[in-house]
């Protein structure tokens, strides 16, 4: 992939324009970084308030009716439902994986099946995250529209 990088002072916006033939794999995860990058979420550590950007976030997890960003070595606690972050973000890699947990799948080393039809997802901080059996299908599905170029490929965006 050929990368041309300009500098031009009298423009009032940074902004990049991307030229793809076809929309693989790479330009899929170039774009969705691109995006993801632009996001900026705001939580509290220790009562301190944070903003920190989406491609940081490994996933998001609820624990007593309180919603968890977990970052590479942080945690901060957001004011997002569960829900609404799925809606937000399931076409920039956000994919629900059981009842409490919302991974970015481009923080994923590896997978490897478990028994009872369970996934394990080994993340590239060392974390280990379960897919639960009945999360697997859409997990799965979700995998592959990404694979085959993602969402945007699908619609005709």
């Amino acid at each position: 992939m050929k990368v041309n990088e300009y500098q031009q002072k009298d423009i009032f916006e940074d902004r990049i324009d991307f030229y793809y033939r076809i929309k693989t794999k790479e330009v899929n995860e170039i774009l969705d970084f691109l995006r993801k990058n632009n996001q900026r979420l705001v939580g509290k550590i220790n009562d301190k308030q944070i903003m920190f950007s989406l491609n940081d976030v490994y996933y998001f997890e609820s624990v007593d009716k309180k919603t968890f960003a977990y970052l590479d070595n942080d945690v901060v606690r957001i004011d997002v439902r569960l829900q609404d972050l799925e809606n937000a973000y399931f076409e920039l890699g956000f994919i629900r994986v059981s009842k409490s947990t919302i991974l970015n799948i481009y923080k994923i080393n590896s997978l490897k099946p478990e028994i009872n039809m369970r996934v394990m997802a080994l993340l590239d901080n060392g974390e280990r995250i379960q897919i639960n059996r009945s999360y697997k299908a859409k997990f799965n599905l979700f995998l592959n529209t990404m694979n085959k170029g993602g969402f945007q490929n699908e619609t005709g965006k």
